[in-house]
């Protein structure tokens, strides 16, 4: 390293940014702070984005995005990656660092696939690797939960269990077994906000609260053959009605998955996008292939315990679906 150039570059670190999915999600009434309470049983999956972190003497974050899913995604600081990075820095006393950011988007957008979540989440941890800050798990996540109500999950992937608005998590007793998951993403596009709306106005309308229920099948089967028929038939998703009601081509996708040969299918969190079940990759891909013939985003994915999980691993251990 040559070390009288100001621009050089010091260190570089690749992390991954893993999606996930909801095998159940309750949503409660909205609390005092504007949030709705909710409980889900949330899995990692095997799907990613990649973010590049280049250190270098320039102060400040510097943030680039490409990649098949990049349109539209803002450079600024309304970005939860730059945000991310500027918090990091900030609470580790390395605020006059500086930080060159690139992310290459493969999850697409206002899927319920929390990319940009785990986006965020994923580049508190590569900041402190990167710069050797050593925060505590703790504020790592008191950073996340700032961020957004899904992000602290990203932070200990594999099987977790979220409450509060998201940010109270546990990992669940027994991680849920190995599935294979077909994921398709219309083109329909459904605003969280929306979703939430559509449930607080129905007077009527109950919770699943599959939550509990799922959590105490993790907990007492060990066997992953009963546990993959518990966790299938547990699965749950309280945005389900309202959004197959309102868009009906997503209600014919949830049958669609089900007429491929998928154990079950379920709304990845709000919308729009929808996973299949099945039990291997075999059946997975042929599924895939069908599905292919009308949609232009089908991928098929893998769940991941929470060393898979870990954005610092993933792009070494194997990980590759």
């Amino acid at each position: 390293m040559a070390s009288g150039d100001e621009s050089i570059v010091l260190q570089e670190l690749t992390v991954r940014a893993f999606a996930k999915v909801n095998f159940t999600l309750d949503v409660f009434s909205k609390r005092p702070d504007g949030y709705h309470g909710i409980a889900s049983v949330m899995q990692a999956i095997s799907i990613s984005d990649t973010i590049d972190l280049r250190q270098t003497n320039e102060p400040g974050v510097h943030f680039t995005c490409d990649g098949q899913e990049s349109e539209g995604i803002p450079l600024d600081d309304t970005n939860l990656v730059v945000r991310a990075a500027k918090a990091t820095l900030q609470l580790g006393d390395a605020a006059d660092r500086g930080v060159v950011i690139h992310l290459n988007k493969s999850l697409p957008s206002q899927a319920g696939l929390g990319g940009g979540s785990s986006d965020a989440a994923a580049t508190i941890v590569g900041v402190d690797r990167l710069f050797h800050l050593n925060l505590p798990q703790t504020v790592k996540l008191e950073i996340a939960a700032e961020l957004g109500s899904d992000v602290p999950f990203f932070l200990l992937g594999g099987t977790a269990v979220a409450r509060g608005r998201g940010e109270l998590l546990s990992p669940a007793s027994h991680p849920a077994p190995l599935f294979w998951l077909v994921i398709v993403k219309p083109e329909e596009n459904v605003s969280t906000g929306w979703a939430y709306g559509a449930l607080d106005s129905d007077p009527e309308r109950s919770s699943n609260r599959g939550t509990k229920r799922l959590e105490q099948a993790l907990a007492d089967t060990s066997d992953p053959t009963d546990a993959f028929d518990l966790v299938v038939g547990r699965m749950c998703n309280d945005f389900e009605l309202p959004v197959f009601s309102h868009y009906p081509k997503l209600a014919w996708l949830n049958d669609e998955l089900q007429m491929a040969g998928c154990r079950t299918a379920r709304l990845c969190g709000s919308g729009s996008a929808m996973f299949g079940v099945v039990a291997t990759e075999t059946e997975a891909n042929r599924i895939a292939t069908l599905l292919r013939a009308r949609y232009t985003k089908v991928f098929v994915a893998r769940t991941l315990d929470a060393r898979e999980s870990d954005p610092l691993i993933g792009l070494t251990d194997g990980v590759t679906v």
